[in-house]
């Protein structure tokens, strides 16, 4: 008799390989034929797996038709099989899948729509915060500001590609609407992405502007953040910490810590 781990084995390769024989002889028939049985098994995780990552990434299931992401899809579930029953994650690897697949041809930027995507699952399945304290924010004194650590809401996602990525998002969104052609050519994009009343909303940032929330990401002091922004001539810092309070990106802040330089 196989132990337990070699059972687990058996049936996983049944479910995802299609390949019952280890695993039948010790399934009981109980009126059904044992391979027919795991076979049942098979088909729903299959079926269930690919309606989580259509659900996903249906953007990407438009681009490269119905046929090849069902085969991507199939191939990218015995490479990489959930190892959770919640289906919302599975697909966390599938945009470096994709890289791996066209990353050296003229079909490369699918890999960048894959991970936009991505990046927008997780901005909608991220927790909910509220909006900054203005009030507190006022009673910090001005001098102290420049220690301040920002927080940003747990939604908020960067994104940047060398490709017109949101375009094409946004041409191919609704599947009943013929797409125009975006030219790969037009520029790429740098974004930032949160969730603001259960909606995505996408902002477009400057190279200072990026460099500015990811040096908040990094907790580092307001006045670190600002230099970080000031190697681009057109970030300008007076606006930046409204701009990102008004968009809902920065919720919340801490005070300044001992240690930490006060300019």
């Amino acid at each position: 008799m196989p132990s337990l781990p070699e059972l687990q084995a058996a049936v996983l390769e049944a479910l995802l390989e299609e390949a019952p024989a280890r695993a039948a002889p010790e399934i009981l028939a109980a009126g059904i034929d044992p391979a027919r049985r795991l076979g049942v098994y098979a088909n729903t995780v299959r079926a269930n797996f690919h309606a989580s990552l259509a659900a996903s990434f249906p953007v990407l299931a438009r681009l490269v038709g119905e046929d090849y992401f069902r085969q991507a899809v199939r191939d990218f579930q015995r490479r990489t099989p959930s190892r959770s029953g919640d289906l919302q994650h599975a697909g966390r690897e599938f945009p470096a899948y994709w890289s791996a697949l066209h990353g050296a041809d003229a079909h490369r930027y699918l890999g960048h729509v894959a991970r936009f995507e991505w990046a927008c699952q997780e901005c909608l399945l991220a927790a909910e915060h509220p909006p900054l304290d203005l009030a507190a924010l006022a009673r910090v004194p001005s001098a102290a500001y420049d220690a301040l650590r920002f927080e940003l809401h747990p939604s908020l996602r960067r994104f940047a590609s060398p490709y017109p990525v949101h375009a094409i998002w946004q041409a191919n969104l609704d599947p009943a609407v013929p797409p125009p052609t975006v030219d790969l050519d037009r520029g790429g994009d740098r974004l930032a992405l949160v969730r603001r009343r259960m909606q995505l909303e996408f902002h477009a940032l400057g190279a200072g502007e990026w460099a500015f929330l990811e040096a908040l990401e990094r907790r580092a002091p307001l006045a670190d953040a600002l230099e970080a922004g000031d190697d681009d001539a057109h970030f300008e810092p007076a606006a930046a910490l409204p701009r990102f309070v008004t968009a809902g990106i920065i919720t919340g802040f801490q005070e300044p810590i001992p240690g930490d330089a006060i300019v």
